[in-house]
């Protein structure tokens, strides 16, 4: 039992008074003379005996009456909680897009934050909120309060087992606190995983799942470049239903903020279609894509920038050989082909793309050169003789600290196996080939490479191609010579995909939008010799991404900035350098939801908010005892009649 006005309870030592008066009463009884004394004595002395029976009965009424109203006066009650812990409610709340789907009240995010404010318990317990970008503490609830009014939207969802960390986290920071936590979100499918929680056994989960009442959306999923030509550029964009069916569903075309065409199209139940729009081929083209769809909001619109198409320098050092120039012709690339005897340096710095080529000795200059290159983001690929001097090559190895040539091996091979994830190969292959007539080497070189990652292998299992990461550079070894009496894999299907994708790393954008959230990497062709920094700007935004320089080039990466969609500027002071289009990720557009496994005991599970919230106020109420205490105290009272008036 606790009470809420304790130091009321200090007048209870008042009730010592009664007792003196009563232990040092004066009061003596009156002798009266009568014939018969016998008689007399006997009733005196039971007459005594009855009025300190009656006298001593009514002192402990009258005690237990001021007891029970000084107990009432304090207000005691009885806490359903442990008591003498601190106590602290954790909410999340999902404010990610898939949350602006309308249920019976309307918006899901939007309803569930009426009901919080609504309905959540006002009490003196504290309060911790966590969302999809933030996580805030308040001392009260009108704190609370003022944060959920202004609260939003945010593109970048978390999963389900990261918020249950965070919580632990906050409950890891402190002790003696009894904690309660409300998890309000609609549990969407994609996101979740709920097979493997990581739950506190000692805490109580309360699990709103806040669902739509309708499953249906229409999504703008994406937009490429179908084909370019002198006067016109092809769009192609997916518009995708998720269970639903439209007729004469209107998409719009706007480029540099102006309406430049419109098309419609009939979209059945869970099926995507494409669209193809024709715009005139000019610099700098930045638009986006716009349906009308009152389901959610965010996939309505998707951007694009199309980056004006520029030349890649690559420099092959070595033997001159027809298949790199048939390769990297001159509509997309500045290929220059060198013998190493007459090489000019100056060119290195120059380049993108660096191809050793069919080399048997590599001096020290080069080496040297080759480092500082790679060492500002230079990417390099190296292909050996036949006949090479191993120790020069593992000391351009030594100096990059990237591994060593072990030894030549002289065993006919097939290269057999592709390493079809790798990042290397994406859009390569539509489906891992079956009916391919492999191509061989006659002999290659056993390395050991550290951190290097294969793209191509022998049928042993050996690495013919692999490649590997240092910072901002990419350098890619292949094990054999490619002369024609060494292999033929020069005539192989493979070659072309891959020095093709040799030349796009590192080196230029190559998609017409990012999406927010994920990590992001693409290059500004930059030169400075200052301390300029490169500035995302759109209309009143304007962040710094992070950056790093080289050459000939700067890379930008983005992760959590920027977090509205949009076309952003990549500026130099006021110059701007680049359009870059970003938008939200379309994995919140599909509308299909976990159904979430009731396997753990220490989780409660809702479908109403309100029925949450009015289950933690049941378990907030403390059973206020005074009422108890006046009752007693009335009692008290009637027995002291009682006494008074029957008690002889």
């Amino acid at each position: 039992m606790q009470f809420k006005n304790p130091e009321i309870l200090y007048l209870l030592l008042l009730l010592i008074v009664p007792i003196l008066i009563h232990l040092f009463q004066l009061q003596k009884f009156q002798k009266i003379a009568f014939t018969n004394v016998k008689i007399l004595k006997a009733i005196e002395q039971q007459t005594r005996k009855s009025a300190k029976l009656k006298k001593l009965l009514i002192l402990l009424s009258r005690l237990l009456i001021f007891t029970s109203l000084i107990i009432a006066f304090a207000q005691p009650f009885l806490n359903k909680e442990q008591s003498g812990l601190h106590k602290e409610t954790i909410i999340y709340l999902d404010n990610s897009f898939s949350m602006q789907a309308k249920g019976e009240n309307g918006a899901l995010f939007q309803k569930a934050k009426i009901d919080l404010i609504d309905n959540l318990p006002n009490n003196n317990d504290k309060i911790t909120l966590i969302t999809n970008d933030q996580i805030i503490k308040f001392q009260d609830f009108d704190q609370l309060k003022q944060e959920l009014i202004y609260l939003d939207y945010y593109p970048i969802k978390k999963d389900l087992n990261s918020v249950l960390l965070q919580v632990q986290n906050l409950k890891n920071k402190k002790v003696k606190t009894l904690y309660k936590v409300l998890l309000i979100s609609d549990f969407q499918k994609n996101n979740e995983n709920t097979k493997e929680l990581t739950l506190d056994s000692l805490t109580t989960y309360s699990f709103v799942q806040t669902l739509p009442n309708k499953f249906e959306n229409i999504a703008i999923d994406s937009v490429w470049v179908n084909s370019i030509d002198k006067d016109n550029i092809k769009i192609n964009a997916q518009i995708k239903s998720y269970q639903l069916a439209v007729k004469n569903l209107s998409i719009s075309l706007y480029i540099d903020a102006k309406l430049y065409g419109k098309t419609t199209l009939n979209l059945d139940k869970d099926k995507l279609e494409i669209i193809e729009f024709s715009i005139t081929n000019k610099k700098n083209i930045h638009g986006y894509l716009s349906i009308n769809d009152n389901h959610l909001k965010f996939d309505n619109t998707l951007y694009f920038s199309i980056p004006n198409k520029e030349k890649i320098n690559i420099l092959a050092i070595g033997e001159k050989v027809e298949f790199l120039s048939k390769i990297y012709t001159s509509e997309e690339f500045n290929f220059i082909s060198s013998p190493l005897k007459s090489l000019n340096y100056s060119l290195i710095n120059q380049q993108e793309v660096i191809v050793l080529n069919g080399n048997n000795f590599l001096p020290n200059a080069l080496i040297n050169a080759l480092d500082y290159y790679i060492n500002n983001g230079g990417n390099l690929v190296v292909i050996p003789a036949v006949e090479i001097d191993i120790d020069s090559y593992n000391q351009l190895f030594s100096t990059l600290q990237i591994g060593r040539i072990k030894s030549q091996n002289n065993t006919k091979k097939s290269i057999s196996i592709i390493n079809y994830n790798h990042p290397f190969f994406k859009g390569v292959f539509q489906k891992p080939i079956t009916n391919f007539q492999y191509p061989s080497v006659n002999s290659f070189f056993d390395t050991q490479f550290k951190s290097a990652s294969v793209l191509l292998q022998l049928e042993d299992k050996r690495e013919f191609i692999s490649e590997i990461k240092m910072n901002n550079s990419k350098i890619y070894w292949v094990a054999a010579s490619l002369a024609p009496d060494n292999s033929n894999f020069i005539n192989s299907p493979l070659v072309v995909p891959i020095f093709y994708n040799f030349s796009l790393q590192n080196t230029r954008q190559k998609t017409l939008f990012y999406t927010i959230g994920e990590k992001n990497e693409f290059i500004i062709k930059f030169n400075s010799n200052n301390d300029e920094v490169l500035h995302m700007v759109k209309s009143n935004q304007d962040f710094i991404p992070l950056q790093s320089k080289t050459t000939n080039y700067t890379k930008i990466q983005t992760d959590n900035n920027p977090t509205t969609d949009g076309i952003y500027q990549i500026k130099n002071q006021s110059e701007t350098l680049q359009n870059v289009a970003f938008n939200y990720n379309r994995k919140e557009s599909d509308l299909d939801f976990t159904n979430i496994d009731k396997k753990y005991k220490n989780i409660q599970y809702f479908k109403s908010l309100n029925k949450a919230l009015s289950d933690l106020n049941d378990k907030n109420k403390n059973r206020n005892l005074w009422q108890l205490f006046i009752i007693f105290a009335l009692l008290f009272v009637g027995i002291e009649i009682l006494f008074q008036k029957f008690l002889k």
